[in-house]
């Protein structure tokens, strides 16, 4: 495995007024284990606030966990010092949701890029070496040099977007987390940027951890799918075994709401607790118990 969690979890302490009993606390991410085969791609999918942008930060630790264990390569990275991560964060690289944000505007995209080369400096040793580099990646995400010379505010969504993945990839990490890459773009950019990433991930050997609430992205770019609901996975599967027998009321009504385009009437609102699990229903299909 490439990766594995452990169950990891994050709580966020409510403030209580002074003089009140008891702590209360957000569990953003609750008791979630998952593992991740190299050159596999997972989507982790769900709702607005579920926890899955909180479980993406800690795999890079830019977040801590209050539980659990995170191993990248068999090595548990949460018990490694600042320095020796730095080793490991060259090979565990995210892309955001908003490209524009996640550049530099003071700096031309010839800076930007260049500053992906700060986290392995022996890498590419040269100018020329990094020039190489450079190049290879504008041609591997369909740009060409001129745009090196332009600020972010020059670019457009797609074209700063496909920026934001060459400077992830430009030490050829082995996991690329990809934060809702696609959901500010139009729909024809958004294929374009999906098709693009298809041709990397062959051509680099990448690993994707693809976050987003769109099922449809999700089945078109990976082969598992795991559902994410109130910070727990309630189902993980095959990507078609998922869109053609679901099994957890969450699930179906998430596929119904992207194919009806209309929100469906809950019924009772299962109970996630501390004990439940995913149950194997067989053929890598899990599902989390609403019992």
């Amino acid at each position: 495995m490439l990766l594995e969690l452990k169950n990891v979890r994050k709580y966020y302490p409510i403030k209580k007024p002074l003089f009140s009993i008891g702590h209360t606390y957000v569990k953003a991410v609750d008791d979630v284990s998952l593992s991740f085969k190299t050159g596999e791609n997972t989507s982790l999918v769900g709702e607005s606030g579920c926890g899955k942008t909180t479980l993406a930060r800690m795999i890079t630790k830019l977040v801590l966990p209050t539980a659990g264990e995170i191993f990248f390569d068999k090595a548990n990275i949460l018990k490694m010092s600042d320095a020796s991560f730095r080793a490991v964060r060259k090979n565990i690289q995210m892309v955001f949701q908003d490209p524009y944000s996640s550049l530099d505007p003071r700096f031309k995209i010839r800076r930007i890029l260049e500053e992906g080369f700060t986290l392995d400096a022996g890498k590419y040793k040269t100018d020329s070496d990094k020039e190489l580099r450079i190049c290879e990646l504008l041609k591997a995400v369909n740009l060409s040099g001129e745009v090196l010379n332009r600020f972010p505010h020059e670019l457009s969504g797609g074209e700063r977007q496909r920026i934001a993945i060459a400077r992830a990839i430009i030490l050829n990490p082995k996991m690329l987390i990809l934060d809702e890459a696609v959901s500010s773009l139009d729909v024809l950019i958004q294929k374009q940027i999906l098709e693009l990433l298809t041709g990397i991930q062959k051509r680099f050997d990448l690993t994707y951890l693809f976050i987003t609430h769109n099922l449809k992205v999700a089945r078109k770019i990976s082969q598992n799918i795991a559902v994410m609901y109130k910070g727990k996975i309630v189902e993980l599967a095959k990507s078609e075994d998922l869109f053609s027998s679901p099994m957890h009321s969450y699930t179906k009504e998430l596929l119904s709401a992207a194919t009806d385009y209309k929100p469906v009437k809950r019924g009772k609102d299962f109970v996630i607790e501390d004990a439940a699990t995913l149950l194997d229903k067989g053929d890598g299909h899990f599902v989390l118990s609403e019992d």
